[in-house]
């Protein structure tokens, strides 16, 4: 079971909370869920519950059993100090802990669940069909729907969906900046100074620390790995950036030192990098000698690399590898991950993408074609013909396709660097930015882009353009599903009819 489903269960509360006891049978009353915190640390934020009497304000966190508590050793983080109680579907009556060294009780669920988990994950999974294929409140009355009037509504939605991931961006980033300033003791990086000259900033930070390089190249790492994800190993993936964050790699191989060793290669950053996925099979586990000899030398590249730090890997049950398409599989995403970062260590791909979109003299069609080639990973000898450890592809493939890379601009490259623009205050950098989705193509189609094209947009506008798709995923998530016709363009033109 994904822990999605066990918040799910939190949040909608799919259990009989009167009855609600921790294991070492204090009473529970949940005053206060709490928010869904979609970023590292704690599920749930600024919670409110009554543990035996006594009102707590603080944190909660999810996991499938109470031993996953150590396993993921979360008392060794402080960012799980502020957690008031630990939710699990089963468990025991076992001790746990925060870093600080105060115990935290524990909720356990089944005993309280209003039906089986299947039936609960059931009823989840028909609701997330339902609301992408309901039958829009409009669709019968929207058949002379101008497309200017829709074109317009179409890029103002863009512009309304770049800007709420700019937001989350902008709080990512500074949870970030703050991690780096606690991270002392830790081995340092040294990295250039900015030279450009930025506009004074607004907001709470100090100028030098939004100029942290590696603020900004951890941001983006994370960002890379959330599109590698896809939608089924999205949470996994963020969580492994987020374990073996960009600055520890650095140190780990070198790459950050100001003469990086020259023997640096993709190898030792992918050797990390599926070492703490938990992903890594042993060599005697399998059988094809194109795998043993790919497992010997990521072994061996591991070997070389220092034990600066502890290693925290994924939980491989956090992983999906169906209903994945393999070209979607986690462990090919992981290696192309590892370019992208060696990209970020070595080549200063950070650098090379602000200055690509800020060019004034190529076209936006020059700019996205020179940031696919920026983000191409090439052919990789195993990867290239396999898609998961030990399992041969039909044919040769691309580590990350061309389609790929462009849903990276679009959904990480684009809002990153309007961000980026937005606290140096770079209007002319943002405009720049924002054009790019204008000459990228479609891309991949959906169920909820589908439903759009059949019920609203049809004949009326040619869909050409990401920036298109972007507009009308924001139009169904925003406003149709949420009621808001009269809050929409095309809702106000119809509405009286």
């Amino acid at each position: 079971m994904h822990e999605d489903l066990l918040r799910h269960i939190w949040s909608r509360q799919l259990f009989d909370a009167r009855r609600a006891v921790t294991s070492d049978g204090r009473t529970v009353r949940i005053i206060d869920p709490g928010m869904l915190s979609r970023q590292s640390g704690p599920d749930f934020r600024n919670a409110r519950i009554e543990i035996g009497g006594t009102l707590y304000a603080g944190d909660v966190e999810f996991h499938r059993d109470i031993g996953d508590w150590e396993l993921h050793t979360h008392q060794h983080d402080p960012a799980f100090n502020t957690v008031i109680l630990h939710v699990t579907i089963r468990g025991d009556a076992r001790s746990i802990t925060t870093e600080s060294g105060r115990s935290i009780p524990t909720l356990i669920l089944e005993p309280l669940l209003t039906a089986s988990v299947q039936i609960i994950a059931d009823h989840l999974a028909r609701e997330e069909y339902d609301s992408r294929h309901r039958k829009l409140a409009c669709s019968d009355r929207n058949d002379g729907i101008g497309a200017e009037l829709l074109n317009d509504w179409i890029r103002r939605l863009y512009r309304e969906r770049v800007l709420e991931k700019v937001n989350r961006m902008q709080e990512r980033l500074d949870g970030i900046i703050t991690e780096l300033q606690r991270t002392v003791g830790e081995p340092g990086i040294p990295y250039d100074a900015m030279t450009e000259p930025f506009p004074p900033l607004e907001g709470s930070r100090s100028r030098d620390e939004y100029r942290r390089r590696d603020a900004w190249e951890q941001l983006l790492y994370e960002e890379f790995m959330d599109c590698l994800g896809y939608s089924n190993n999205r949470a996994a993936m963020k969580q492994l950036a987020e374990r073996l964050p960009l600055h520890r790699i650095a140190v780990m191989t070198g790459a950050g030192a100001a003469e990086p060793p020259s023997t640096l290669s993709a190898m030792h950053i992918e050797a990390a990098l599926f070492k703490s996925s938990g992903l890594l099979p042993s060599v005697t586990d399998v059988t094809d000698t194109d795998t043993r000899v790919y497992l010997h030398a990521l072994l061996s590249a591991w070997k070389e690399l220092p034990r600066t730090f502890p290693l925290h890997p994924v939980h491989t049950a956090e992983w999906t590898f169906s209903p994945t398409r393999p070209a979607n599989f986690p462990t090919i995403r992981i290696a192309a991950a590892s370019v992208l970062v060696l990209g970020l260590l070595r080549h200063s791909l950070f650098r090379a993408v602000l200055t690509e979109i800020r060019g004034d003299y190529s076209s936006v069609r020059t700019k996205v074609g020179r940031l696919t080639a920026m983000l191409q990973c090439g052919e990789h000898p195993y990867w290239s013909y396999h898609y998961a450890f030990g399992e041969t592809a039909g044919s040769r493939h691309a580590v990350l396709g061309t389609a790929r890379i462009h849903d990276i601009i679009v959904n990480a490259v684009v809002p990153f660097v309007c961000l980026y623009a937005t606290v140096f205050r770079d209007d002319h950098l943002a405009s720049h930015c924002l054009n790019l989705a204008s000459e990228l193509p479609l891309l991949e189609d959906n169920g909820v882009l589908r439903t759009m094209r059949s019920q609203l947009v049809r004949a009326a506008l040619p869909l050409s353009f990401a920036y298109q798709q972007q507009g009308l995923l924001q139009l169904h998530k925003r406003y149709c599903t949420a009621g808001r016709c009269p809050e929409c363009a095309v809702g106000n033109a119809f509405g009286n009819r």
